[in-house]
């Protein structure tokens, strides 16, 4: 497992939160995932053998957020 943190910016309340969270979960070989719209950033761990973080980061996107 890796663990990384990740910018995201455009989060304003626990909504945004939510959908990056539901974006980011729902890509294989994720385990965890702690968006903190408060401090613009989603920790994430995952398994790099099933997803990177280029995957993770256009999951962000296409939630509506920058990352």
């Amino acid at each position: 497992m890796t663990t990384a943190v990740i910018e995201v910016r455009g989060m304003r309340c626990g909504g945004c939160e939510r959908s990056v969270g539901e974006a980011v979960r729902a890509l294989p070989g994720v385990h965890a995932c702690t968006p903190e719209h408060i401090a613009d950033e989603v920790e994430v761990t995952f398994d790099p053998e099933l997803v990177d973080l280029t995957d993770i980061r256009a999951a962000i996107k296409r939630a509506g957020f920058a990352a």
